[in-house]
C-alpha cells in the first residue's frame, strides 16, 4: 500500500501548520470544533494539543487540559497528515491509544483535522452550487439517456456528484449478466477472498458482496471497455481507466433484508473514507442495476455536492437541511457516480437488489496500490470467515 513520507512532528506543527490555521478553510475548522473540548495529540515524545474557541485553532505544547488525548506513531500521525489513512482506519486498524477520551471524539475532529492538514473543506449544504447550465436549481431527481446532449449529463454529475442514465442494458444482456452473477454468489464461501459476508437474525451467514468479479467472470470482466460504460466514464471529465485487480475490482452488492449483523447496508460514507483521496480521487464508479432499486429494496440514496469535501457521519435527522436524495431505478439503468460524493445504502424493507459496480480511477493509483490491495482489506479481513463488520460493531469492540 502507499509508503508516503514520515513528517517531522516538531518541525511541522511549527512551521507548517501554523500558517494553515490561520487561512479561510483553517478558520472553517476552527468553526466546526469551537463547542468540542481540547484535542491532543501523543506522538513519541511530543505532545501538541489542538485548542479550539476562536477565530483559529490554537497549538499549544502539552497534552494537559485535552479532553481527547491520543497516542499514535509517527507512521501514523504521517498518515493522516497526508491523508493515507483517516483517523477511522487508524482506529480500525489499532493504531491508536487513547489517553483520555473516546474513538468517536476523534473520529468527530477528522474533519477539521482534515481541513487543517489538507485543505480540504467542511462540507456547507448553504454553499454548495447546485444549479443547472441556466442558473435554475437543479432538478436531482433528473434521470438522461445515452441519447441526451453530453453538456446536460456531464454538468449534473460536476455539479451533483452522481448521474441517473436510463435503459443503458437491453433485456438479454440483464439476463445474462444476472446469470453470470447468479454463479458467482453460488459459488461463494466465507473466507474465499471473494466475497463479504453477514448474519441474519437466525444466525444464517449470507452473501453481500462479491468482489474481484471481473477476474473470474470474463463477460463482467469485459464490460469496463464497453463503449457505453466509457461513454459514461467520460462524462466526468477525468482521465480515469479501470481497475479490475485492486481496489476490490469489479463488484456487486448484494442487499439481504433482515440482517443483524455486518456491514450489508452502507451507512453515510465517502469511498476513500478510510483514506487514500490525494491517490484515489476523482474516480468514478458506474452502477449497472441488475434489479429495480426502490425504497423496499434498498435503493441508493445520495447527499449532492459533497464530493471534494470533508463531511461529518450524517444522521436521518440530518436529511431534511441537507440535498438528499434516493434514486428509484430499474434493471438495465446506470448510476455513475464520483466516488467520494456521500452516499448510503440503507437496508430493504423486503427482497433486496443486486447491483455490479464498474470501477475507474486515476493512473496514479496504480502507483500507489498494488495488485490484490485495497483499502476495504482493513475491515474485510479483521475476520477469517469472510464477515465483514460494521463500523458501529468494531466501535463497539464486537469485530
Amino acid at each position: 500500500m502507499i509508503d508516503a513520507p514520515l513528517l517531522d512532528f516538531d518541525h511541522y506543527h511549527r512551521d507548517e501548520l501554523p500558517a494553515r490555521a490561520m487561512n479561510a478553510v483553517g478558520r472553517q475548522a476552527a468553526a466546526d470544533v469551537r463547542d468540542l473540548g481540547a484535542l491532543a495529540l501523543v506522538v513519541g515524545d511530543g505532545a501538541i494539543t489542538y485548542q479550539p474557541g476562536g477565530a483559529m485553532i490554537d497549538l499549544r505544547s502539552g497534552d494537559d487540559g485535552a479532553q481527547v488525548a491520543v497516542e499514535l506513531s509517527r507512521r501514523a500521525w504521517s498518515d493522516l497528515v497526508q491523508e493515507v489513512r483517516s483517523a477511522a482506519a487508524l482506529i480500525f486498524a489499532g493504531e491508536v491509544r487513547l489517553r483520555r477520551g473516546t474513538s468517536e471524539q476523534l473520529r468527530r475532529w477528522q474533519p477539521a483535522l482534515r481541513a487543517l492538514y489538507a485543505g480540504v473543506p467542511i462540507f456547507d449544504p448553504q454553499a454548495v452550487d447546485l444549479c443547472d447550465r441556466d442558473g435554475r436549481r437543479l432538478d436531482l431527481h433528473r434521470s438522461f439517456s445515452l441519447d441526451d446532449d453530453a453538456a446536460d449529463p456531464t454538468h449534473f454529475l460536476g455539479r451533483a456528484g452522481f448521474l441517473h442514465v436510463r435503459g443503458v442494458f437491453a433485456p438479454e444482456e440483464m439476463a445474462r449478466l444476472r446469470a453470470e452473477v447468479d454463479a458467482l454468489q453460488a459459488a461463494a464461501r466465507p473466507g474465499d477472498d471473494r466475497s463479504w459476508w453477514a448474519k441474519e437474525a437466525s444466525g444464517r451467514q449470507v452473501v453481500c458482496r462479491l468482489i474481484y468479479a471481473g477476474l473470474t467472470s470474463a463477460y463482467i470482466g469485459g464490460l469496463a471497455d464497453d463503449a457505453r460504460m466509457r461513454r459514461l466514464v467520460a462524462l466526468s471529465g477525468f482521465t480515469l481507466q479501470p481497475a479490475p485487480d485492486r481496489q476490490e475490482g469489479d463488484s456487486v452488492v448484494i442487499k439481504n433484508p433482515g440482517i443483524v449483523e455486518g456491514l450489508s447496508d452502507l451507512p453515510w460514507h465517502q469511498d476513500c473514507g478510510l483514506g487514500g483521496h490525494p491517490y484515489t480521487c476523482p474516480a468514478v464508479a458506474i452502477g449497472v442495476q441488475l434489479e429495480d432499486a426502490t425504497p423496499a429494496s434498498g435503493q441508493l440514496h445520495f447527499i449532492a455536492g459533497t464530493q471534494g469535501s470533508s463531511c461529518h457521519p450524517f444522521t436521518a435527522a440530518d436529511l431534511p437541511r441537507l440535498p438528499h436524495v434516493a434514486l428509484e431505478t430499474a434493471a438495465g439503468d446506470c448510476t455513475v457516480h464520483v466516488t467520494d460524493v456521500v452516499h448510503a445504502a440503507p437496508p430493504p424493507q423486503a427482497r433486496g437488489r443486486r447491483t455490479l459496480y464498474l470501477p475507474y480511477f486515476p493512473p496514479r493509483m496504480f502507483d500507489a496500490i498494488g495488485a490484490g490491495e485495497a483499502y476495504n482489506d482493513i475491515v474485510r479481513r479483521r475476520r477469517h470467515d469472510g464477515h465483514v463488520p460494521h463500523t458501529d460493531e468494531i466501535l463497539a469492540g464486537r469485530a
